[in-house]
């Protein structure tokens, strides 16, 4: 058995459980933390990159793919360069080893969600992706940050129940947890669609997803932005991922039922998450909205699961997706850490302010809006090309006009940055080493205009992965 994954997953999840011991001992500074938690990165994405392909790990409860090692490393880089900004942030707290340590362990938690294919396993990962973000929300400790801790509290408990209710159904009805089993057993009958319809209220909660989404973007909002990082890239790029090993690994025999469901919350996740962002005035609350509306894009892809193409759709929105979202609300704890800037009207002038990190953080908005060369606009290309082989012309014309008007908060942004006069005249702080932070960001920036133009990787793995489910 290749254990070289879980061996990776591992280092990772020990870095994290041991960073608050060595503190604790030999009161480490910020910057010995940063080298000791990169270390534990490399080294988990060493093991990760050794791990081979279509290998079953502990009795098939995961299993190393394409799929797996793509998403994997991508996770890694992300959660890596977060942990950078993070750290400079917030070097000067004393709790600043223990919130990295959660954000360790929860990215040991998101790739093995990411390659679990039992629902014991998924379960099990999905709580420890989460269980360490439950504190990382409160990091902060005001009133706002501790409201967000308990509406995520709740939340995380309403999606694990419902998905554990949908589970526990599949298990009376087959008397097994493992995917493949399950697509074995499954057949079309009405409470095998209720337990996959309560597995995907599940997802709904983690994808923030109409109509649960609902505390989503409060929560975005009220915990600090590295943490909002978290949660919207790469939480949610994993929990995409698991859902497409449910749907297309578990549930094929049911697929034709669940079309219709996963196109109504595309077409209503991803308006009412741009009506909403149009209407906000506070730059955490549209990022957070606009989450909300990708949400809905790449449900698109599932409700076309019958064609080959919506893997593709789903997987480059993924990838996509785990960089624009985590860089796009990165950018934004730099700017709130440099300038105190949470309002449309305190970017005014920014881009004159900080040159380099506004043109990243426009590199960012333009993935998101889709906007070719970026990743972002190739995978919305996917997304409703999925759509339209599928024969679901209008939901590709919906998704499509969605994505054009979502164009108009992110130029907004733009606009304020670029084109308007500063009203802020000092920075809040204004460290000697702030060129620093614009490393990590500007290796996602590369990232998504890379994956915007060689689409290879992407589609080689999808292809894999569509030649394993026999497609």
């Amino acid at each position: 058995m290749n254990i070289n994954f879980l061996a990776g997953i591992l280092i990772l999840a020990l870095t994290g459980a041991f960073l608050p011991v060595i503190n604790r001992i030999f009161r480490i500074s910020g910057v010995l933390g940063a080298i000791i938690s990169s270390v534990g990165y490399i080294l988990a994405g060493f093991l990760i990159l050794l791990s081979g392909d279509g290998k079953k790990l502990l009795s098939s409860f995961f299993v190393t793919d394409s799929v797996t090692q793509l998403i994997g490393m991508l996770i890694l880089v992300a959660s890596w360069m977060t942990m950078l900004v993070v750290y400079w942030i917030t070097q000067r707290d004393k709790f600043i080893n223990e919130l990295v340590a959660a954000l360790l362990i929860s990215t040991a938690g998101a790739l093995l969600l990411i390659s679990s294919t039992n629902f014991v396993s998924l379960i099990i990962a999905m709580e420890l992706m989460t269980m360490p973000t439950y504190l990382m929300v409160l990091f902060s400790f005001d009133d706002k940050s501790m409201e967000a801790g308990v509406k995520y509290f709740f939340n995380g408990a309403l999606a694990i129940g419902t998905m554990l209710f949908g589970v526990s159904l599949l298990y009376a009805i087959t008397g097994s947890f493992d995917f493949e089993i399950l697509a074995r057993e499954l057949f079309k009958d009405p409470l095998v669609t209720l337990a996959a319809i309560f597995i995907l209220a599940g997802f709904g909660f983690k994808l923030t997803a109409f109509p649960f989404h609902f505390w989503g973007p409060d929560i975005y909002d009220g915990t600090c932005p590295g943490v909002a990082a978290l949660l919207t890239g790469i939480s949610k790029s994993a929990a995409f991922i698991a859902l497409m090993r449910v749907v297309y690994e578990a549930l094929p025999a049911i697929s034709s039922n669940l079309t219709f469901i996963f196109a109504l919350l595309a077409a209503i996740t991803m308006t009412v998450g741009n009506l909403l962002a149009l209407a906000q005035k506070r730059v955490s609350r549209i990022l957070a909205y606009s989450s909300v509306a990708h949400a809905g894009y790449t449900l698109i892809a599932f409700a076309a699961l019958a064609v080959p193409v919506s893997v593709t759709g789903i997987l480059y929105h993924s990838v996509a997706y785990v960089f624009m979202k985590t860089a796009a609300f990165l950018c934004f704890a730099v700017f709130l850490y440099l300038w105190g800037a949470r309002t449309m009207d305190d970017y005014k002038g920014l881009g004159k302010r900080e040159p380099l990190l506004a043109a990243l953080f426009l590199i960012f908005l333009l993935s998101l809006a889709g906007v070719p060369p970026m990743a972002g606009f190739i995978s919305k290309v996917f997304v409703f090309t999925s759509a339209v082989n599928a024969g679901m012309t209008w939901l590709a014309l919906v998704g499509l006009l969605n994505s054009a008007f979502s164009v108009a908060y992110y130029i907004w942004i733009a606009k304020q940055m670029y084109l308007e006069e500063p009203t802020i005249e000092k920075p809040l702080n204004n460290p000697s080493d702030k060129n620093f932070i614009l490393i990590p960001l500007a290796v996602m920036a590369v990232f998504l205009i890379v994956l915007g133009i060689w689409i290879n990787p992407v589609v080689n793995a999808s292809a894999a992965f569509i030649s394993k489910i026999g497609f």
